[in-house]
């Protein structure tokens, strides 16, 4: 039975199931510490069957990095654009809730990036894609006359990523003020962007 996945596309049930499982592991073992065994055990099937969908720990790993990049970029698609203050709000709850659900799995691929260039290239394209459509409605807000930025768009985009990131890192800790870390997010962009 297929599900509808990213972009309302059908997708693979099983192998969505062994990314979710694959996520446990690497988050509790780290890259270095996850084997295809524990992949498979985490999944309750067996190592052909992992194999069957991924030919190494390194494509399961990659499979969950896009997966983390697609995500981000899908919910600026779906971002509603009633107003800019409801586009802002809901684009950043959304951003915040995505980084805190993968938040350990965007540390290892943090940690990774270190030593693989690979991984370092698709880090910087998880940031940089999401970044650059930012960017974009930045600017059109520039242009339309309701933002004032004191720094350029893509630095403002690139400052509002800090910030999630870093609220993701305290959400994650004690989830108990996401809401609070929500607001003060909002709020914090509505008058970074001079849209007051």
């Amino acid at each position: 039975m297929n599900a509808i996945g990213h972009r309302g596309l059908p997708v693979d049930d099983k192998r969505e199931l062994l990314l979710d499982s694959a996520e446990r592991v690497f988050c509790r073992a780290g890259y270095a510490g996850t084997t295809m065994a524990a992949l498979a055990a985490e999944a309750g099937v067996t190592r052909p069957t992992i194999y069957a969908y991924y030919p190494s720990k390194d494509e399961v790993f990659r499979a969950l990095a896009q997966r983390v990049r697609a995500e981000l970029l899908d919910l600026q698609e779906r971002a509603d654009v009633t107003s800019p203050r409801d586009t802002l709000r809901g684009t950043l709850t959304e951003s915040l809730n995505a980084y805190v659900r993968h938040h350990g799995m965007v540390t290892v691929i943090a940690h990774q990036a270190l030593v693989d260039p690979s991984i370092r290239s698709l880090q910087e394209e998880i940031y940089d894609r999401a970044n650059r459509r930012h960017t974009r409605y930045i600017e059109r807000l520039v242009a339309a006359g309701v933002a004032d930025p004191p720094v350029a768009p893509a630095m403002l985009a690139e400052i509002v990523t800090g910030m999630t990131m870093r609220f993701a890192d305290l959400a994650a800790a004690d989830p108990a003020r996401q809401t609070e870390l929500t607001e003060a997010l909002v709020e914090a962009y509505w008058r970074l962007a001079g849209m007051e």
